[in-house]
């Protein structure tokens, strides 16, 4: 029987951003924080510091926040503003705390990566054969140029394998330019590796975990890398060196994370604004809620901001109502931006997706695609498709004071918007957590041309993290993991092609499920990484390891590979393979780039970038 203090812990973890699953005993409260079972951690955490961050003591940070934290932050703490609580610890133990209950390691315990030799030669960009941003092309369509197809995909060999350093998770989707390849790590690095051989040529300390894809920008002013850290902070880099160029904070509020990859065009940085903000409403102390996400523009130059443009026109403020602390409650709030924008160079707009409301009543502007003005950030229209969709970390714990009134499913739309053109006309598709894709008309402000749902939804998706489109279909991937049974109906996991002008299902792919029953739920067939497409091909991962590799006009499987599985050997240092979440593959050239490993809230941990190359 479950202790109801571990409930809560379970429901805390499970129903973080990108959760997969809980433990069903008290034996198992050890992969709730960490993918290793540090007996003698885990008893130290849960018998000091659980009741105080699980809820139970205001202002105290939520323990589901502590896996996006880092290692070193967590150290810093406890030798700091915690320094009277963790009096009777020893620095190792200290150290074992703080790598237990962020999966991470302080920088101290990280081992060297594999470093390419003094004779390796210099690093050469290219706009040929190259990955430069998260879609592929300012319309996010994740249509890749290469040599990969339905022949000689079953040709795929191993190539390589990088294991970044003692991670537990692999989510900055790799860019590619000519005979490098940009990185972000979850240990506060940011690497630059040999193409062909998979070796460091140089590593950057940033100031949190990369969660996205770099941007190489070429310009008249010289070649440099963009990229932003779960901290706030947006950095230009050199790309030959890895100098720090300029690092900017743009935390316009406390609680702002960069996790959406960023967009360069013509001189002008365009950043998706989200936050943990979400989290503090466990908090029956926090004044919930008061940030509002958006995009905003910054000079490629000087890092300078330009605008901002609120996906929540004006700022919340007081209800006049209280939680069960006596706090006023603010509304609207929330409405995070979690992808990366589209551009449409037609009209001149910007396109993106968001997520919930903080707190009631919900912003029009939740679970919608919002069109703003390139050049100001006006808002020029928006879609919502779905109504009273606030969510906070308080509707799961015990003192649930924060929770909005409406309680809503938490159905962002996730995943980055894409741009179409279908037989010369434009077609706007958007997934989102529901399960539903949406055909929108981008001449009708957004009107619905069709609507189909191909999912039950749920926390993880439905639809995640990002589709998939030739021109002429649209590609998406299910999850519709099951956590507790909130969302009902029979699950539909897989990777589906639709017809861009009608929505009429073309074919449906679904997974064998391999997962052995003692790996579940945090091994599942379902599918919630962005897809990717190529050719005559459509590839994408899941939460089990596997690859799929299928011929894009029938959904036949051509070619699979499970992921999970240990490395070691060829990596040089730890390596094992995991969950595919979040970051799609990447196609380059005869290359496929993948990552494998994402322990967070119980999926499969792992730390590894493979690169599989078609063998002769």
């Amino acid at each position: 029987m479950i202790s109801k203090k571990i409930k809560i812990i379970i429901l805390s973890i499970i129903f973080s951003f990108n959760l997969s699953a809980a433990p069903s005993s008290e034996s198992d409260r050890s992969i709730l924080l960490s993918s290793s079972n540090q007996s003698k951690y885990a008893e130290i955490f849960n018998n000091n510091c659980v009741s105080c961050h699980s809820g139970g003591v205001p202002r105290a940070p939520h323990l589901t926040t502590f896996q996006v934290m880092s290692a070193d932050y967590i150290l810093s703490t406890l030798n700091g503003v915690m320094s009277s609580q963790a009096e009777g610890l020893s620095e190792k133990e200290k150290i074992g705390i703080s790598e237990y209950i962020t999966g991470g390691k302080v920088s101290a315990s990280i081992p060297d990566p594999n470093f390419c030799k003094a004779n390796n030669g210099t690093i050469k960009l290219s706009k040929n054969n190259s990955y430069m941003e998260w879609g592929y092309d300012k319309e996010n369509s994740r249509y890749a140029k290469s040599n990969l197809n339905s022949n000689n995909a079953k040709n795929l060999k191993l190539k390589w394998v990088f294991a970044y350093p003692s991670a537990t998770r692999a989510r900055s989707q790799p860019s590619v330019s000519g005979n490098t390849i940009f990185v972000g790590g979850q240990n506060l690095y940011l690497y630059a590796l040999d193409f062909e051989t998979g070796c460091v040529r140089w590593r950057t300390k940033v100031d949190g975990e990369i969660r996205s894809a770099p941007a190489i920008n070429f310009s008249n002013k010289g070649n440099f890398i963009f990229v932003g850290d779960y901290e706030g902070n947006l950095y230009k880099i050199d790309p030959y060196t890895g100098d720090k160029i300029w690092t900017k904070s743009l935390r316009y509020h406390p609680r702002v994370i960069l996790t959406g990859s960023v967009r360069v065009d013509n001189g002008i940085i365009y950043v998706p604004l989200s936050s943990r903000e979400w989290a503090d409403g466990a908090d029956p102390e926090y004044q919930c809620c008061s940030f509002r996400g958006g995009i905003m523009a910054l000079s490629t130059d000087d890092g300078n901001a330009l605008w901002t443009s609120y996906s929540i026109p004006l700022p919340p403020k007081g209800t006049g109502k209280l939680n069960n602390m006596g706090i006023e409650i603010l509304a609207p709030s929330g409405v995070p931006v979690w992808n990366s924008p589209t551009f449409d160079t037609t009209r001149n707009l910007i396109y993106y997706g968001t997520g919930e409301a903080y707190s009631s009543p919900a912003a029009e502007t939740s679970d919608s695609v919002i069109a703003i003005d390139k050049i100001s950030g006006d808002i020029e229209w928006v879609y919502q498709a779905e109504s009273g969709d606030a969510w906070n970390m308080g509707c799961f714990v015990e003192a649930d004071a924060n929770c909005p009134e409406e309680d809503g499913p938490d159905w962002d739309f996730g995943a980055s918007v894409v741009l179409a053109n279908i037989d010369g006309k434009d077609v706007l598709f958007a997934g989102r957590k529901s399960g539903h894709v949406y055909g929108l008309d981008p001449d009708n402000k957004g009107k619905p041309l069709w609507i189909k749902r191909i999912g039950k939804g749920g926390f993880a998706g439905g639809i995640h993290w990002g589709m998939a489109t030739d021109n002429k279909s649209i590609f998406a991937a299910v999850a519709d993991t099951n956590f507790i049974n909130k969302f009902p109906g029979p699950a539909t996991p897989g990777i589906y092609s639709l017809d861009g002008l009608s929505g009429k299902l073309n074919w449906k792919f679904t997974p064998i499920d391999r997962c052995s029953e003692d790996s579940k739920p945090a091994c599942d067939v379902g599918i919630s990484a962005a897809l990717t497409t190529t050719n005559d091909l459509v590839i994408g991962g899941g939460f089990d390891g596997w690859v799929y590799v299928l011929d894009k006009n029938t959904g036949e499987l051509l070619w699979e590979y499970n992921t999970n599985i240990n490395f070691t050997e060829m990596a040089g240092i730890e390596a094992n393979g995991g969950s595919i979440e979040s970051d799609g593959p990447v196609i380059v050239s005869n290359n496929l780039l993948i990552n494998s490993g994402y322990q967070y809230g119980g999926r499969l941990g792992g730390n590894v970038l493979l690169n599989f190359e078609i063998s002769e």
